[in-house]
């Protein structure tokens, strides 16, 4: 899908912030200064857990609405990380602290994060907020106000949903979730059945990982200690 929005033929994705970068590529001339970015798309509506029905937003289950529509933006696969082997020679360990400490700063990231093919997307408020950099990438100032201000609402957003960050993710979302849905998509079985077997497949690795330590994992990612 990234390819075709790039080349001009196709209209709409929901993607990293990849393209806005991608388009200053050679390959982006198409949709070079003409696209435009912004949060996840909302609702008016959320999911009652009492009664498991959609109801509609109101101050009390919505406080964080704007203009009455519940947005939660995700942050998909949780950022770039760097690790250091611990048993190897203490000259390697800093050579790699150095390392990782260069590709961080802000007068290399800074500009790593206006090119396309690192794959970086802002994570300094230096980043977000000076505009220079992107101007001098190729952007508009306009076309770059628009790409960082996306980013940032969604960052900023109270209801921004962090990726899953537990034991068998990978199991969760790329095994059972993707494999029943490509199988609803292909026409093998409804959308009840999905629901049902994406169900039970999780259910299985739950209780493989251990249901209560699953739990305060995952509370534990999210900041919550009691």
């Amino acid at each position: 899908t990234r390819a075709l929005v790039t080349t001009g033929r196709c209209a709409l994705a929901i993607d990293w912030g990849d393209i806005g970068p991608l388009s200053l590529d050679p390959g982006g001339e198409a949709i070079k200064n003409k696209m435009g970015a912004t949060v996840m798309m909302g609702t008016k509506k959320v999911l009652d857990k009492a009664t498991g029905k959609l109801v509609d937003c109101d101050a009390t289950r919505c406080p964080h609405a704007i203009d009455g529509i519940n947005y939660s933006p995700f942050a998909a696969f949780g950022g770039w990380t760097g690790g250091i082997n611990a048993k190897a020679d203490d000259k390697v360990k800093q050579a790699g602290y150095n390392f990782l400490s260069y590709m961080n700063q802000a007068a290399q990231s800074n500009v790593d994060v206006t090119i396309g093919w690192t794959g970086y997307n802002p994570y300094r408020n230096s980043q977000l907020d000076n505009l220079e950099p992107w101007i001098k990438a190729g952007f508009t100032e306009e076309s770059a106000k628009n790409y960082l201000g996306a980013i940032k609402d969604s960052l900023n957003n109270p209801n921004m949903a962090s990726d899953l960050k537990i034991p068998g993710t990978a199991e969760y979302q790329g095994v059972v979730l993707d494999r029943e849905l490509a199988r609803f998509l292909a026409g093998e079985i409804t959308a009840e059945e999905a629901v049902a077997n994406v169900e039970t497949g999780w259910e299985e690795i739950t209780e493989r990982f251990g249901r209560d330590e699953q739990k305060n994992l995952y509370k534990s990612s999210l900041g919550i200690t009691n």
